[in-house]
């Protein structure tokens, strides 16, 4: 992951012209050279542990698993929002992790824990860096560690009789997909972080993804988790089911880490689908399209992948208003929800984007 930004540095590219044609256009924007600051060059304040604290926490997960250099704790900075990466890339390091700590199991993470729980040490679960709601950064703490889960990366089983999988948190997405479509099975779950988020964020954050309208949010798919807390282990989920009482998986589910750190996840998996056909419908306004597939959505079929744009995030998605809507690319609905071939080129309007999988 690009230390400031998103994505592979290796796979970087230029904006396209229409692109940035439109930013100029619409925004007044003109492209200007503005490279980040240098990760060699960029200074972070010296950690407020104390040695011994390293040492006690080194004792629980190994010596090799206690980073205090700069670039470790620089790239556990922060997530991926927009106020996140401006101030990465303006060298802002006011938010730097003391250390960033590599448990490598549940009941190291439960001694990680118990270890700053008694120091009064913060601790953020870190995944695949990726969030966008402010909480790699605490506030109000005197120090603090990263706890990075990637060691904890594993598909630890697969059982195809109920179609559930338990996933180890730091197993990144594209990873669980590739343990999973071995076995024949899929997670159905492919949010805009896919390619660096893990398994914990997907639950610590309720992550929904753009097949979501077919396979559910990942909140949905978990039938059970493991999370380890300072006082203790929370094994919610287990079979039987009761009616007595709440479900307490609910209160960890998009608790972004504030209840324990989840150390293991029980989803729901499916079969690898046989088909996939996707489509791009184009529909004059944004009301004609929520009609339409509000249709869908009460009638069927249910498409896994359901996303309607409006007039100007179609625009700018495409970078070039007249593409949508040409006979041999789209469709468009009569307003009724039927879905009738385009006769020609007309206007930007809204498109909507439908993924069908099944046998």
């Amino acid at each position: 992951m690009l230390w400031s930004g998103w994505g592979d540095p290796a796979k970087a590219a230029p904006l396209p012209e229409p692109m940035v044609g439109l930013l100029r256009d619409l925004l007044s924007v003109r492209p200007a050279d503005a490279p980040p600051a240098a990760l060699p060059d960029v200074k972070a304040a010296a950690p407020r542990l104390p040695g011994e604290d390293l040492t006690a926490l080194a004792a629980v997960v190994g010596d090799g698993n206690v980073r205090a250099d700069t670039e470790s704790r620089v790239r556990h900075t922060r997530g991926k929002s927009t106020p996140d990466l401006l101030r990465i890339r303006a060298g802002d390091t006011s938010d730097t992790p003391d250390a960033v700590v590599l448990p490598g199991s549940h009941d190291e993470v439960l001694a990680v824990l118990e270890a700053c729980a008694a120091r009064r040490i913060a601790v953020v679960p870190f995944g695949g860096g990726t969030s966008v709601v402010g909480g790699l950064a605490p506030e109000g703490v005197t120090a603090f560690i990263a706890l990075d889960l990637r060691r904890m990366d594993r598909l630890v089983s697969l059982d195809e009789v109920s179609r559930t999988a338990v996933l180890q948190p730091g197993l990144r997405a594209p990873a669980a997909e590739a343990l999973l479509n071995e076995r024949g099975y899929t997670l159905g779950h492919f949010p805009q972080s896919y390619e660096w988020a893990s398994i914990g964020g997907f639950a610590a954050a309720r992550s929904s993804g753009q097949a979501s309208a077919g396979y559910g949010r990942f909140d949905d798919m978990v039938v059970g988790l493991t999370a380890a807390t300072p006082e203790g282990t929370l094994d919610l989920g287990r079979a039987p089911k009761s009616a007595a009482g709440p479900d307490l998986r609910q209160l960890v589910l998009g608790s972004e880490g504030a209840f324990g750190v989840i150390t293991s996840v029980r989803v729901r998996v499916h079969p690898v689908p046989a088909a996939k056909e996707y489509e791009g419908w184009r529909f004059a306004s944004f009301a004609e399209g929520t009609a339409a597939l509000r249709r869908l959505a009460q009638d069927g079929p249910l498409p896994a992948v359901l996303r309607l744009s409006d007039e100007a995030e179609t625009m700018v998605g495409l970078a070039d208003p007249t593409a949508i809507g040409g006979p041999s690319v789209a469709r468009r609905s009569d307003g009724g929800g039927r879905g009738l071939e385009d006769e020609g080129p007309s206007g930007a309007g809204c498109l909507a984007v439908l993924g069908f999988e099944g046998a």
